[in-house]
């Protein structure tokens, strides 16, 4: 997950599938509301913590632990922008 564009692939292809399937009517409001959560909270926060453990920057036990206290914002620049 080293590359850029590969991870800006990886973190907007779910959302655009989503976005997709609510647009035609496959997804009611409240499946919807559940996949959103599901991938800010799980799926986000795995590829965010792999990008990070590729760049050497936290351990691959420590992924998980980047759900609470805001721990996202910590690597800010280092995920989005380097």
């Amino acid at each position: 997950m080293g590359n850029i564009y590969f991870y800006y692939t990886a973190i907007l292809s779910p959302l655009a599938i989503l976005l997709f399937l609510m647009r035609m009517n496959y997804l009611n409001s409240w499946l919807f509301i559940i996949l959103i959560i599901a991938y800010s909270l799980i799926y986000r926060t795995y590829v965010d913590g792999l990008r990070l453990v590729s760049k050497g920057i936290i351990e691959k036990s420590d992924i998980w632990k980047m759900v609470y206290n805001g721990r996202r914002f910590q690597y800010f620049k280092e995920l989005y922008f380097k």
